[in-house]
C-alpha cells in the first residue's frame, strides 16, 4: 500500500483545491493512504497560517516510512512561493514528491517572473518524480515552457461526485453560475448578455457564490439587471439544491484551469454554456456536450443563453450529453484509481 502525504489546503477548505481535495479524502482504497497537511494557504489570520507552514516544514523533514510519497498541490503566486520551501526540504531529504498543478493563471504568473525566480520554479518541476496537470493545454505548457520530461507527465481531469440520477426536466429552465462573483469570472460579460436577452426568452439567473466587486462595477450592474437572484456562499447541500433547480449551466471565465463548476453542472445534468479557457476544450469534445463561446464576448454568450432557452429539444440533448461524459470521465469514482497509478510509478521509480 502507498503512504502518501498530501501538503496544501486541506479538505473542503475554500477554493478549487480545497473543494477537490474534499472529493479525494472521501473515497477509500485498499491501495493508498492519505494523510492530508494543510501548507498555510487557507483562509485564517496570519498567525493560523503560519502555525501550519510551519507543521508542514516539520513533516517535510521528519522520518517518515520508507516509501512514503508526498502529493504537493499548487497554485500560482504564494501557493508556489511556500512549495518551493516544502520541496527544496524534501529535495535535501532525497524524498520523492508529485507536483500537481491546479491554478489558472500559471501561464501569467510564470511570464511575469524574472529570470532568476523563473528558473527557480523550473528546477522545482523538473526535480519532481512526476507532474500532474489537468488537461493537454497544461500538458503543454508545462513541457514547453517548464521543461518537465514527457515520461514524468500525467493528464488526470478534476472529478467530482454526483446524483445516482438528475432531476427531472424543468418546464421554466434556470440559468446557474456558480463560482466567485468577480471580474475574473467574466460576471460582467454575463450580466451584459443576460440584460440584452429579449425579455419573452429570458426566464431567471442564479448567481451562487461570494461577490468580490472592489470598484462596484459588478453591483452596480446587478441593481440594472432583471431577473437575477444571487445567493452569497453556498454549503455543499445549499449547492446541490440549486443544481437541482437548474438547467443551464452558465461560465464565461477569462482564465481557469479545470473548473469544477462545470464538472458539477454535467453530473447534474446541465447544458453548459462555458468559455474556451484551460482545460474546458477537453472536456467539452466536439461541442455536443455543451457550447463553448469565446472570452469576453457578451453577444455570443447571449446567443447561446437565447438559444437554449428558446430550444427545449437542443438544451435537453445537450444536458444529457454533458451527463454521459461526466459518468464516463469525470466521476470520483475513477479519480483516486488515476492519483494511485502516479503513487505506484514513482514508489517503483
Amino acid at each position: 500500500m502507498s503512504r502518501v502525504i498530501v501538503l496544501g489546503p486541506g479538505p473542503d477548505t475554500a477554493g478549487g483545491i480545497g473543494v477537490m481535495m474534499g472529493h479525494l479524502a472521501r473515497t477509500a482504497s485498499d491501495h493508498s493512504s492519505l494523510s492530508f497537511v494543510e501548507s498555510g494557504g487557507a483562509p485564517g489570520s496570519s498567525a493560523q497560517r503560519l502555525r501550519a507552514f510551519g507543521r508542514a516544514m516539520v513533516t517535510c523533514w521528519a522520518p517518515v516510512a520508507d516509501g512514503t510519497v508526498y502529493h504537493v498541490n499548487l497554485a500560482s503566486n504564494g501557493s508556489t512561493w511556500r512549495k518551493l520551501v516544502l520541496t527544496s526540504l524534501l529535495r535535501v531529504r532525497r524524498r520523492p514528491y508529485v507536483l500537481h498543478l491546479h491554478g489558472g493563471g500559471y501561464v501569467d504568473f510564470l511570464k511575469n517572473l524574472n529570470g532568476v525566480m523563473a528558473a527557480i520554479v523550473r528546477s522545482m518541476f523538473r526535480s519532481a518524480s512526476s507532474v500532474v496537470v489537468l488537461g493537454e493545454f497544461w500538458r503543454q505548457f508545462v513541457s514547453a515552457e517548464l521543461g518537465v520530461a514527457a515520461r514524468k507527465l500525467h493528464v488526470i481531469p478534476n472529478a467530482v461526485p454526483g446524483p445516482a440520477s438528475v432531476p427531472n426536466a424543468k418546464a421554466t429552465p434556470t440559468v446557474l453560475f456558480t463560482g466567485k462573483v468577480t471580474r475574473a469570472k467574466g460576471v460582467i460579460d454575463l450580466l451584459h448578455a443576460w440584460g440584452s436577452l429579449p425579455e419573452h426568452v429570458r426566464t431567471h439567473l442564479v448567481l451562487a457564490g461570494d461577490l468580490h466587486d472592489p470598484d462596484g462595477h459588478i453591483t452596480r450592474l446587478l441593481e440594472a439587471t432583471p431577473d437575477v437572484t444571487t445567493t452569497g456562499w453556498l454549503n455543499g447541500d445549499q449547492l446541490k439544491k440549486e443544481l437541482a433547480r437548474a438547467s443551464i449551466l452558465v461560465l464565461p471565465s477569462h482564465m481557469e484551469n479545470l473548473p469544477l463548476s462545470l464538472l458539477d453542472g454535467m453530473a447534474w445534468g446541465l447544458a453548459p454554456v462555458v468559455t474556451d479557457v484551460g482545460s474546458v476544450s477537453d472536456v467539452i469534445e466536439g461541442g455536443d456536450s455543451g457550447w463553448i463561446v469565446p472570452v469576453g464576448a457578451p453577444r455570443e454568450l447571449a446567443n447561446a443563453m437565447e438559444v437554449l432557452l428558446g430550444d427545449t429539444a437542443r438544451r435537453e440533448a445537450i444536458a444529457q450529453a454533458a451527463r454521459s461524459r461526466w459518468e464516463k470521465q469525470y466521476d470520483i469514482a475513477h479519480y483516486r484509481r488515476r492519483l494511485e497509478d502516479v503513487y505506484r510509478q514513482v514508489r517503483t521509480g
